[in-house]
């Protein structure tokens, strides 16, 4: 059996119904919704996963239940004003990185009978960025990660909140941080950040301006513009356009380092010093079209099996080297393709389709993540690494797709 055919076989089994759980701490959703793994570990559904998830489902004939799932994140953006990490009740303090615009503009480029338009996705999207302008702006200008949780909450005081207890991030990372409320905040802007964990932000999350983060809400700004446009909005339109060319003008300034994006603390008004693959995002999102700059930040971070989330050497977080992850290995071949490196974009399809097939042959599942080093799963783990569909299946499906086409179409 192919990897392929092994996710046509499966991946329905990560169909969930809320309703069907019995689970109290789940939040109910109106249509059927896709979770990472068919059982076990994650069987609820995550915001920023659905965005890869869904590339399975379109290039597998089950355009609906993409649709499904952009209906559910509409559904909680609705109620509770912002697109929760996923739909438990303990994710409600949080949310993830922001691709809601693109999940958006992915259903509409496919046309059918989804219900979502263009005035339709502008007011979805206009009010998911609100939320990230109103409650995560900073004094740079730019966006960080945080969280909406009380400071009981934050210190793990109760019920499920325990979670977010700075002891569980030393058992995940083996750093100790006093439990404070700023502390507390910090640890759940990670989560926020869906890095959890990672040395990007040297435990102190909240007091950066992350580069993808903000690559993101730069790409949700133009799509407005263009929205706005289409309907004769031209006030807003201007508008939209305006703040996008003012986020790119100082993400270049305070991110861009000797061709490299960090993320940027604001704090202390300085770069990182750790190069992640946050960087490819400006060039996954039009940001930036520098071939020279996306080919350098490609040096310190593919490997033979892939890219790496970020460089470095002696590291226990799980979003470290030597580290893989679909979603990362996704956004590198995506911004290569749009840079017209079509070579180079191959190349890195090939690795993360060969390193998913030989952990395939081996052990006859798909994996969260994978050792980009070696191509095994001896990673660098926080918590045990599960068998998943989900992104993986879903970047496997997109980089597959892509190969057959000779590199013409990557969706």
């Amino acid at each position: 059996m192919t990897v392929y055919d092994f996710i046509e076989r499966e991946i329905d089994k990560t169909t969930k119904l809320s309703d069907k759980s019995g689970d109290k701490t789940m939040i109910p959703l109106p249509y059927p919704f896709t979770a990472p793994c068919a059982e076990n570990t994650f069987t609820e559904m995550y915001y920023w996963d659905t965005y890869f998830t869904n590339k399975c489902l379109y290039l597998t004939g089950r355009e609906t239940q993409a649709v499904n799932n952009v209906k559910n994140l509409a559904y909680l953006l609705k109620k509770f004003g912002k697109i929760p990490n996923g739909n438990r009740k303990h994710y409600l303090g949080r949310s993830q990185p922001p691709f809601f615009g693109l999940m958006l503009k992915d259903v509409m480029l496919r046309g059918g009978e989804s219900g979502i338009d263009i005035p339709v996705a502008y007011e979805l999207l206009k009010k998911e960025y609100a939320f990230w302008q109103k409650e995560r702006s900073s004094e740079s200008g730019l966006n960080a990660y945080n969280s909406d949780l009380t400071s009981r909450e934050c210190l793990g005081n109760f019920g499920v909140y325990r979670e977010v207890h700075t002891e569980k991030y030393f058992e995940r990372t083996g750093i100790f941080l006093h439990n404070t409320v700023k502390n507390g905040k910090n640890v759940l802007a990670e989560y926020e950040s869906g890095w959890d964990f990672s040395p990007r932000f040297n435990s102190k999350c909240t007091e950066f301006n992350a580069v993808d983060l903000n690559c993101l809400l730069f790409a949700d700004e133009m799509l407005l513009y263009e929205w706005a446009k289409a309907q004769n909005k031209k006030k807003e339109a201007s508008a939209f356009y305006e703040k996008a060319l003012t986020r790119k003008e100082k993400i270049k300034k305070l991110c861009l380092r000797n061709g490299v994006y960090y993320d940027f603390n604001y704090v202390i008004k300085t770069p990182s010093f750790t190069v992640s693959a946050a960087a490819f995002f400006p060039f996954f999102t039009g940001l930036d079209d520098d071939k020279e700059s996306f080919i350098k930040t490609l040096g310190f971070l593919e490997r033979d099996h892939g890219v790496v989330a970020t460089k470095s050497e002696k590291s226990n977080f799980q979003w470290a080297e030597p580290n893989g992850w679909a979603p990362l290995n996704y956004v590198a071949v995506k911004s290569a393709d749009n840079l017209g490196l079509k070579d180079i974009a191959a190349r890195l399809a090939e690795k993360f389709l060969s390193a998913t097939e030989k952990l395939f042959k081996k052990t006859g599942r798909l994996w969260e993540k994978y050792n980009a080093v070696t191509g095994d799963l001896n990673v660098s783990s926080e918590y045990a690494t599960p068998e998943m569909l989900g992104w993986t299946a879903g970047v496997y499906a997109a980089l597959f797709h892509y190969k057959k086409s000779g590199c013409k179409k990557l969706i």
